[in-house]
């Protein structure tokens, strides 16, 4: 039969295990808030926010053109891979800033995605019908 003693000592162990228990779930949760808002900063530094929602749009298509490379993208792509990062951009604007974008050279547009020059395949003819090759004015 275990004495008094032994059982008070066990009855306080109890109680410090639970306290510290209580402490390692409160450390816990203030990881998880710091690991949400560094993938929030993070999510800001990709799309490059910027003073006007204009150019903040895009920047976040620029990186998206950058990140398909030569799969290239069109505006609902676009629209579904900005989702993905947890961002919103609207499909109607997307696609009127694409088609600037090739009007001013800085895409290059197949008849189906777009993508940035430097990504546009060399099995890509400029001369074929429907790909055109714009170069950025200087």
């Amino acid at each position: 039969m275990a004495s008094r003693k032994t059982k008070e000592m066990k009855k306080r162990l109890l109680e410090e295990r639970e306290k510290l228990l209580r402490q390692r779930e409160a450390l816990d949760n203030e990881i998880k808030g710091i690991e949400r808002a560094i993938a929030l900063v993070s999510a800001e530094e990709s799309s490059k926010p910027s003073s006007g929602k204009r150019t903040q749009i895009k920047g976040i298509v620029l990186d998206l053109l950058e990140d398909v490379g030569t799969t290239g993208l069109n505006a609902t792509d676009a629209v579904e891979l900005a989702n993905k990062k947890g961002l919103t951009i609207e499909r109607a604007s997307v696609s009127s800033l694409l088609s600037r974008l090739k009007k001013d050279g800085v895409v290059v547009y197949d008849g189906n995605k777009y993508r940035l020059p430097k990504y546009a395949t060399s099995d890509d003819d400029p001369s074929a019908p429907g790909l055109r090759v714009f170069h950025m004015k200087t």
